[in-house]
């Protein structure tokens, strides 16, 4: 059994976070997460999950809130465009967000340019290979004319051998 610990130290704290928020980002479920953490932290799931609750996600939310004003303060004051976020749940709204907040960036638009790209990249791809199965039925059927001519003329040239000694033997 996991011996208690009552202080959360701030690293612990941001460790549980990246964990539940990396599992979360990843389509698992928080469960798994707190199980993770409290393994890594040597705690027990109920702690893990009672400290998410009551302190990591108020704080994350606190967060969210400060990262909402500075992004419209960041469309009148471009300087603080260059302020990194402070923790991975910043990151993490950030990315989400960035559609919302800046619908032209010119990010957006390459965005778009190359999945109009890879779209049309995919149907030249289907329609090439098309071509390339129909070029290989193509190339079978010349193949087995081929053969056929091949074999006639090779009878052919075996009757013409046997009728050309019939003759000789005649002549003799």
């Amino acid at each position: 059994m996991k011996e208690r610990k009552d202080l959360w130290k701030p690293e612990e704290d941001q460790l549980l976070e990246e964990t539940v928020l990396e599992y979360t980002s990843n389509g698992d479920s928080k469960a798994s997460a707190f199980k993770k953490a409290s393994n890594e932290l040597g705690r027990t799931v109920s702690a893990c999950q009672y400290r998410w609750n009551t302190v990591i996600t108020k704080r994350t939310e606190y967060g969210t809130q400060e990262i909402s004003s500075n992004t419209s303060a960041s469309q009148t004051h471009e300087a603080s465009d260059t302020v990194p976020p402070d923790n991975l749940a910043q990151v993490i709204h950030f990315l989400r967000n960035f559609a919302k907040t800046h619908p032209n960036s010119e990010q957006m638009k390459e965005n778009k340019r190359l999945q109009q790209d890879q779209m049309h990249l995919k149907l030249q791809n289907q329609q090439l290979i098309k071509r390339l199965k129909e070029k290989e039925a193509e190339f079978k059927n010349q193949l087995m004319q081929y053969e056929e001519m091949a074999s006639i003329l090779k009878e052919a040239d075996q009757l013409l051998k046997h009728d050309s000694k019939e003759e000789k033997r005649a002549v003799h």
